[in-house]
């Protein structure tokens, strides 16, 4: 069985994109997406729904993903929804922990960089 988290209202704070029991995503600015918590099956959907849209000007979005605790493929997934464009505009990882990247090599995906 599965369970949906509850998506808590960004309270006042416009910066806010997305929150849950697990999550918060934050837009900290042109382009850069801060991610705390964990992103898996039962809130990658609503991920995806909150990060639809483009957060840059210039379209390149970068995630720090310093304070990501946990990350499944489905969570990998929604983040590479990100790119329009996987192998002309990846999505930009910032601060990417060494289980995080050893996946990420290990996956080989063109959708994402490693800065």
């Amino acid at each position: 069985m599965t369970t949906t988290n509850r998506l808590f209202e960004p309270a006042s704070n416009p910066n806010v994109l997305y929150a849950d029991r697990q999550l918060n995503i934050r837009s900290v600015g042109d382009g850069l997406l801060r991610l705390s918590g964990q992103i898996d099956l039962t809130n990658g959907d609503a991920v995806a729904s909150a990060l639809g849209r483009d957060h840059s000007d210039d379209g390149r979005v970068t995630v720090d993903v310093g304070e990501l605790e946990f990350i499944d493929l489905y969570g990998l997934r929604t983040l590479a929804l990100l790119s329009s464009d996987p192998f002309g505009r990846p999505v930009h990882l910032r601060n990417v922990q060494p289980a995080l990247q050893r996946l990420l090599v290990l996956l080989a995906w063109p959708t994402f960089m490693i800065i």
